[in-house]
């Protein structure tokens, strides 16, 4: 029988509190998910954005990477979509023997971090820059994605190749304090340029036909910015750096050159010529012309410099909110097709054209 006791009942506990939900991570690269969306260019003045295969598993060092936005080169990518590129198109990206077509290109993309093998440098949900195509998702292996903080807006993010590109220009060009530059083009790039060259003292004038570029040439530090009929040369600009993309212009940056300055070609003029003058004025004011190309650090810099420490200068560099002057409103990746054409009638109307990775429609299958 059960012992009578006068012990009140033990009170209720009070319900545990609720937990704090843990922050949101990128979705796993296993979770459901359309196919990985892919933009090819299928022939001169053809672009489509087809499904393609998911990548694989991230082995050893390895990451996948799910695309936050994209850039477009309106100079190297239209060159591509014009049919104006050379064979091989692209050395520092291609496979040895890759045809020109069809083909995916691209070399400003960011991402975030959904798949990782062992070992690798990178955590889920860390945002990375690559010199990767156009596309939803991507395999980078060690060194291919580089880390970016996250306090730098996606779409901002896209400009880390043109500033590569940039920066390597003027070290090229070898510009100083109190130099007079003068930049023929107001692409990004130009602009890019205008805006370095400034920060290192130099009085900049831009030469550029589209009124849109000329004023961002001046909100970025050009004293003078001035349509390509209203420019006078006056033979006295101590380094001149030409970015108009067309070969044509190059006898307008010599006559823009004083005595044993040097013309500097950022351009990338694929296989497109032009006669240029080399008597007269060139040879008399015994004028360098250099060419600048981005794959490589500029000699007089490699034995201090190497590209770990430039992308960290383009970090740096991507910090500045005045940057977005450069960028247009995001597009959707699925518009590319009619982006491309919009851009190549024309070119002067747009400065930074980005793609957004967001809602997917009109993707065709890979053929």
């Amino acid at each position: 029988m059960p012992i009578p006791t006068d012990d009140p009942a033990p009170p209720e506990m009070p319900a545990p509190p609720e937990m704090p939900a843990p922050p949101e991570m990128p979705a796993p690269l296993t979770a459901p998910a359309p196919p990985a969306r892919e933009l090819w260019f299928v022939r001169p003045g053809l672009v489509e954005v087809r499904r393609g295969a998911p990548p694989r598993e991230p082995r050893a060092g390895e990451v996948v990477a799910r695309a936050v936005a994209s850039g477009v080169s309106q100079g190297t990518e239209l060159l591509l979509f014009r049919g104006e590129g050379p064979t091989p198109f692209d050395p520092s990206l291609d496979a040895p023997g890759a045809p020109t077509y069809p083909r995916r290109y691209g070399y400003a993309w960011v991402g975030e971090v959904v798949a990782r093998g062992e070992g690798a440098a990178l955590g889920l949900g860390d945002r990375v820059f690559a010199l990767a195509p156009h596309g939803d998702l991507h395999l980078l292996g060690p060194g291919a994605a580089r880390a970016l903080p996250r306090a730098i807006p996606g779409e901002r993010a896209v400009l880390a190749a043109n500033l590569e590109t940039a920066i390597t220009c003027v070290w090229d060009a070898g510009v100083g304090l109190g130099d007079a530059v003068v930049v023929l083009g107001g692409g990004v790039v130009g602009l890019l340029v205008v805006a370095l060259a400034r920060r290192a003292g130099a009085a900049v004038r831009l030469i550029e036909p589209s009124e849109r570029r000329r004023l961002a040439g001046l909100a970025l530090g050009a004293a003078a910015a001035i349509r390509p009929e209203d420019d006078r040369p006056r033979g006295d600009a101590d380094i001149v750096i030409a970015a108009t993309g067309d070969p044509g212009e190059l006898d307008r940056a010599i006559a823009h050159a004083a005595r044993e300055a040097t013309v500097t070609v950022a351009s990338f003029y694929g296989a497109r010529t032009s006669p240029v003058a080399l008597g007269a004025e060139f040879h008399r004011r015994r004028l360098r012309l250099r060419a600048s190309q981005v794959s490589t650090i500029p000699p007089e810099r490699a034995p201090r410099w190497d590209h770990a420490r430039r992308f960290a200068l383009v970090r740096a560099l991507l910090e500045d909110a005045a940057l977005d002057a450069l960028l247009d409103p995001p597009v959707p990746f699925d518009a590319a097709p009619s982006v491309y054409a919009e851009l190549a009638a024309a070119p002067g109307a747009r400065l930074q054209t980005v793609f957004q990775y967001g809602a997917r429609s009109g993707t065709r299958e890979a053929t």
